[in-house]
């Protein structure tokens, strides 16, 4: 099956928006099997939308459609989608009564427009909007839902059941995601194509970039799921060094769940990361069986106060040095500790030390590793970048 997303708001042309929904809906849609064939995000603007469906009808299944189903004269998505099937909107009655209901517990007055926003297209079928007031509606191979991304995860999976019902979507798939980190996507394809050549008919590969690494997808029907464990293993032999995680694992949590099995204790000097991997690791259920403390020591006094870092080392070699994360480790009195200090930028850096230059260092017991990096990126990048391999280091070490 061949869907096409679509999402509506000028504010997501214009930069005041960023989109998230169409990244959930294919998220979810790809675990059915369904193929996306293409997004398009229009504004609101009734022709434009009815330009799009001219061309992207004949070319899909289904159509999804998010945003633009409020009560506001800018909400045409309804009005143009009528208009291209040449159908009446109607009133949903069960949700004109719902949004009574609503607007009587907060006190609110019913006006004439907000009844645009409970009409559907007729003879669609309806989906309850819970946290909401504007239903879906399905008619035609089309499909829309509000904006708002809580109301569309309320509505989406009502959806997905009906689409299973319908078009008979009971083949059960199985995905498996695993992450890398430190490899270079070039590289891990070439890596990765050795090893899935002979099983390109039978499975679905993808790479996906993300923030926190990048990962290589296997999708197929669950019948199959020993030739993706059969890959899996020859990948885990050939790239173990650079794996992180599988599926919904995250490094913070597999670092965790290491320093609960090796009852080790950490706690953190982070100076340009300023406090990045703390969040991460007690983001994760379970750290506080090991996590001691976090210290962002972002001055030179303070590495000197919190740290013990010497007035003398600072001045020879500067805040950003191998020699300066080292007594930063030292001040770290648990079995475990990482030190950090860089330069995120955009401004500070220099022709020894550009931005982008952060040391980190990593302390297991009485082992120490410190390295240098140069990251590229603005200055979140760079902070994000230095947290998620300050972490990739102490997995290896663990």
């Amino acid at each position: 099956m061949r869907a096409y997303i679509v999402l509506v708001g000028t504010e997501l042309l214009n930069g005041m928006m960023v989109d998230t929904n169409s990244i959930y809906m294919a998220e979810e849609l790809n675990k059915l099997g369904i193929n996306i064939i293409g997004k398009s995000v229009v504004g609101d603007n009734i022709e434009e939308i009815i330009d799009l469906l001219e061309y992207i009808y004949n070319k899909s299944d289904i159509i999804i459609f998010s945003g633009g189903l409020g009560p506001t004269i800018d909400d045409v998505t309804r009005d143009a989608i009528s208009k291209f099937l040449n159908i009446e909107n109607e009133i949903d009655e069960f949700h004109y009564n719902k949004m009574i209901e609503k607007f009587k517990l907060r006190n609110i007055k019913v006006l004439e427009k907000n009844r645009k926003e409970v009409m559907v297209p007729k003879g669609s079928k309806v989906f309850y909007n819970e946290p909401g007031i504007a239903p879906g509606f399905y008619i035609n191979k089309i499909a829309a839902f509000p904006g708002v991304p809580i109301e569309l995860k309320n509505l989406f999976p009502k959806f997905l059941s009906f689409l299973k019902e319908k078009y008979d979507l009971n083949k059960e798939l199985y995905i498996k995601d695993i992450l890398f980190w430190q490899i270079a996507e070039s590289i891990l394809e070439n890596d990765i194509l050795e090893i899935i050549k002979d099983y390109e008919n039978e499975i679905i590969f993808e790479f996906l970039v993300k923030d926190y690494g990048i990962i290589f997808r296997m999708q197929t029907e669950k019948t199959k799921k020993s030739l993706v464990d059969e890959i899996k293993n020859k990948i885990y032999n050939k790239l173990s060094k650079n794996i992180i995680g599988e599926d919904n694992e995250r490094i913070e949590i597999n670092v965790v769940n290491k320093l609960i099995e090796q009852n080790k204790t950490i706690s953190l000097g982070e100076s340009c990361t300023g406090g990045l991997i703390t969040s991460k690791l007690i983001s994760v259920s379970g750290a506080s069986k090991v996590f001691k403390e976090g210290i962002v020591v972002y001055s030179n006094e303070s590495k000197q106060e919190r740290l013990g870092v010497k007035k003398e080392t600072l001045e020879r070699y500067g805040a950003v040095s191998e020699e300066t994360v080292y007594e930063m480790l030292k001040g770290l009195k648990t079995d475990v500790g990482i030190a950090v200090s860089g330069i995120a930028g955009p401004n500070g850096g220099t022709k020894e030390k550009p931005v982008g230059t952060v040391y980190i260092g990593i302390k297991v017991d009485e082992k120490y590793d410190i390295k240098k990096y140069q990251f590229n990126g603005n200055r979140e990048k760079i902070r994000e970048r230095a947290s998620l391999t300050a972490l990739f280091e102490l997995l290896k070490l663990l």
